[in-house]
Order: structure tokens, then C-alpha cells, then sequence
């Protein structure tokens, strides 16, 4: 997961349709610049505006948790959600 915050403009991220370097591109609405998400020399995950007004550019990771909904709810059981039809 990736800030969308880039020098306190908030960015909308999408699909673009295109890949780069076999990887999925994705798109700002704000301006039509195209992201790509990858590792830079260090190993740092970053994603960067590979062309348009932003070009290089870097959003930066942050912290996220992915895993399934009964070890969240075991840990946050206070937590809140939507039930779908």
C-alpha cells in the first residue's frame, strides 16, 4: 500500500490499462500521470510516476496489514463493517 499524498494534494489512484516492465500501471485522475510500483536499488518498495506533469516522482510505501478477516476480528473485535447483499 502507497500514500496517495504527494505534498498535501491527495491523488486518486486507478487502473491505467497499461503494464511496464510486466507490471500493472496505475493512473492519477488529478493529473493522467502514470505510477508503476517496484523496489528501488535498496530494496525500498516505492511507487513512481513513470510519465505525465509528476514524472519521477515517488510515493512512498506505508504500513498495512493484509491477512484474513477472523485473525483481524480475533485481535479487533470492535470493528465495524458493511454487510453486502
Amino acid at each position: 500500500m502507497y500514500s496517495r499524498n504527494l505534498d498535501g494534494q491527495i491523488l486518486t489512484i486507478a487502473a491505467s490499462g497499461w503494464t511496464w516492465h510486466d507490471k500493472f500501471v496505475l493512473q492519477d485522475l488529478e493529473t493522467g500521470s502514470l505510477w508503476w510500483t517496484g523496489p528501488d536499488v535498496n530494496g525500498i518498495d516505492f511507487m513512481l510516476c513513470v510519465a505525465g506533469p509528476l514524472q519521477d516522482l515517488r510515493l512512498p510505501r506505508v504500513e498495512s496489514f493484509r491477512g484474513l478477516w477472523l485473525s483481524w476480528f480475533e485481535f479487533y473485535p470492535e470493528t465495524k463493517f458493511l454487510k453486502s447483499k
